[in-house]
């Protein structure tokens, strides 16, 4: 086993992680950081969740726990891991594991007390390292050298890290998308274009979580066009068409500052209603993320680098500014060209300034004016609107109210 020293960081010595290590240490086990925040600090980034891991079986995890006051949640017996609550604060402890039994989507697991064996379980060797608290960092498999390199690569053989779990396959493209910075290995991207079709055994859920997570990376293009060369997008979300619309926002978003997974969703996608809704039911998005999707996807857009200002003022009164400015990145990612870009700077640039507006009058306003409750008032309600909205939203009550009250005259004359 390869160990190096590291320096102790200010997150390894904060109040509610002491506590926490004070009461699992209590009977000289052996506890050590794992996973996510292993990784980050030897790659000088924050970290911002700290996962533990023991020999201690979970009964005697949640004894040492309960005997120090710490709060315990049993979030995951079966796979050894109960959570600890101290301070506001939650850790997540995972007793060794080592795999008996993997299907591709699920594993069977046992204890053991052996680090070195939890180690080869695990899919990446940046994932792969413990540290203690002293800074004694353990490393079986290289996995500080790639850190600082910047290489994702698989413990072991790469097939045989696929087929215990497809969803390392989204995974890889998603710690690619965040840390890599040296290219996928050949044996990598061979087991991963062998493999594809494994994706399909995956939930819906499982593979949101991944795209989700890959898609706001900050730079995630290379690892979506791997993805594309592999077969793997094909597999995972069949309706992608091309890359060539995320590769065009993402340029237009690093000039305007403005990102998020599920406007680059809709770049991969083409703008029809029917692939908004196969894709929602497919991630099984939520109904907010599903009707957000929707809404960049709809068929007709919103406006395009001619849009009028009355459209864009309709648009934007309608639809809000958030919406109005996504979709104007998006028409402007599916424009051939990005030669006339101040069109789209200023409407852009116009809907990041709006403030939203509500009509100052409402439908007790029309029933008081004499129109029969009914679809008149509603008629009539937006027949005032869409003359308010024409005007700049400049009339105040008194003036909306009379053009109202004009158009109600018309209308019981006729």
């Amino acid at each position: 086993m390869s160990t190096h020293q590291i320096p102790v960081q200010p997150w390894m010595t904060a109040g509610p992680l002491v506590r926490v290590l004070a009461a699992l240490e209590a009977g000289g086990a052996d506890v050590r950081f794992v996973g996510g925040a292993v990784r980050n600090a030897v790659m000088n980034l924050a970290v911002e969740e700290v996962d533990l891991a023991t020999p201690e079986t979970p009964p005697r995890v949640i004894e040492r726990l309960e005997k120090a006051g710490i709060k315990v949640v049993p979030t995951g017996l079966d796979h050894g891991t109960v959570m600890a609550v101290t301070e506001g604060q939650t850790f997540e402890i995972t007793t060794l594991r080592r795999d008996t039994a993997c299907d591709g989507r699920h594993a069977d697991v046992e204890f053991t007390t052996d680090w070195s064996e939890d180690a080869r379980r695990r899919d990446f060797t940046i994932n792969a390292m413990s540290l203690r608290p002293d800074g004694t960092l353990f490393d079986d498999h290289d996995g500080l050298k790639d850190a600082r390199a910047g290489v994702v690569r698989f413990v072991g053989d790469p097939t045989d890290r696929i087929r215990e779990d497809y969803l390392r396959i989204l995974r890889l493209f998603r710690f690619f998308a965040w840390y890599g910075r040296a290219p996928l290995g050949p044996a990598t991207l061979a087991a991963v274009q062998c493999e594809a079709r494994g994706l399909a055994r995956l939930s819906g859920e499982r593979v949101q979580q991944e795209l989700s997570k890959l898609l706001a990376a900050p730079a995630p293009l290379l690892a979506v066009k791997v993805m594309e060369e592999t077969g793997v997008l094909a597999e995972g979300l069949p309706e992608a068409r091309t890359t060539d619309v995320l590769a065009k926002l993402l340029t237009l978003e690093t000039n305007i500052e403005a990102s998020d997974w599920l406007l680059r969703l809709a770049a991969l996608i083409p703008g029809e209603d029917e692939a908004a809704h196969s894709v929602a039911d497919r991630l099984k998005l939520s109904n907010a993320a599903r009707d957000r999707l929707a809404a960049l996807l709809r068929a007709q857009p919103l406006l395009d680098d001619r849009a009028a200002p009355l459209d864009l003022r309709r648009a934007l009164y309608r639809h809000g500014s958030a919406l109005v400015h996504a979709r104007l990145l998006l028409a402007w990612a599916r424009q051939a060209g990005h030669e006339n870009a101040a069109p789209w700077r200023a409407l852009l640039e116009t809907a990041a300034q709006w403030t939203a507006r509500s009509l100052p009058i409402g439908g007790e306003d029309i029933l008081a004016l004499g129109v029969t409750p009914g679809p008149a008032v509603g008629r009539l309600l937006r027949a005032t609107e869409e003359w308010w909205i024409g005007a700049g939203f400049a009339p105040g009550r008194d003036d909306v109210l009379a053009h109202a009250a004009n158009l109600a005259a018309e209308q019981i004359k006729t």
